[in-house]
């Protein structure tokens, strides 16, 4: 089966402080410089499980761009790119426990057609790409037009907790009818409109956004929704310290539809579980390791 994955591709500028920043100082850190991007993860993901993928994504020729096509054609993801003024660039702030504050210089996903998921058997697109005002609603329209047979999948985008914005998602969610939606317990509240502490509840109370809901909690686990039944995986047993949490829910993604794939769709309670589990384990190494694609160990190695 072929992958094709639509959204953001950024140059992420990951800062991690060597102590409490002091307004007005100079605080030492270290300050890296890797690929990132919500699209971009999962596509590298797949590529590193081995698996056939297209990303298409807003790439300006900057050195931005250029740097981050050499990182995906390494790893064997064919790049699509959408015109773009600049490229997309992220700075990321992390704490002592390896969690992230994102500044997020975003680029829309302009001149994006149906075309573009040519000869794909499963598609997945950021949510990021679906709650932009400049382009999510075309890009919708155009999912929904979609071939017979093929598999859609959203992930969720750090979607905010603003009632009118989470208005227009649901529209387009609506629109574009995925058959998987992936989401962040905190994205959860934020489509549902209220605080949720339980992912379980979070995914009952989604099951009518896509045939299967996953919403994942850290610590807590993962729940999903599945032809009404209710599923719930305990949290991954990964040894070691969190170092960077940027990038591990896209690994977590890109290991569930890569299990799914292989299967019937709606999967089967067991295969569901399976793959929830897979991505546990793949979201949690990615974890423990520095930067949004950060190589992890058991992962493809591009050819020399």
């Amino acid at each position: 089966m072929r992958f094709v994955v639509v959204g953001d591709c950024t140059l992420d500028i990951t800062v991690t402080p060597a102590h409490r920043r002091q307004r007005g100082g100079d605080t030492p850190a270290v300050i890296r410089l890797g690929p990132g991007g919500q699209a971009a993860n999962v596509a590298v993901r797949l590529a590193r499980l081995g698996r056939d993928v297209r990303l298409v994504a807003p790439l300006a020729d900057d050195p931005a761009g250029r740097l981050l096509r050499e990182a995906l054609m390494r790893d064997g993801v064919e790049v699509s790119a959408l015109r773009a003024g600049r490229s997309a660039t992220v700075a990321v702030l992390l704490d002592r426990n390896g969690e992230r504050t994102m500044l997020s210089d975003r680029q829309s996903l302009r001149g994006f057609a149906r075309a573009a998921l040519a000869r794909a058997g499963w598609v997945h697109v950021s949510g990021y790409a679906l709650l932009d005002d400049a382009s999510g609603d075309g890009l919708a329209r155009a999912l929904a037009r979609r071939l017979p047979g093929m598999r859609l999948s959203l992930g969720g985008g750090s979607l905010p907790h603003e009632p009118a914005r989470m208005a227009r998602f649901r529209t387009r969610l609506r629109l574009a009818a995925p058959q998987l939606c992936l989401l962040s317990l905190d994205e959860a509240a934020a489509l549902l409109g209220r605080r949720t502490r339980r992912a379980q509840a979070a995914a009952a109370a989604l099951a009518d956004v896509a045939d299967v809901v996953i919403v994942t909690a850290g610590a807590g686990g993962s729940a999903a929704m599945v032809r009404d039944r209710l599923l719930t995986v305990p949290p991954a047993a990964v040894q070691g310290p969190i170092v960077d949490a940027t990038g591990a829910g896209d690994a977590y993604a890109a290991a569930v539809i890569a299990r799914l794939a292989a299967g019937p769709w709606p999967p089967r309670p067991g295969q569901l579980r399976s793959a929830m589990a897979d991505g546990g384990r793949l979201g949690g190494r990615v974890a423990r390791v520095a930067g949004a694609q950060g190589r992890v160990a058991g992962e493809r190695r591009p050819a020399a």
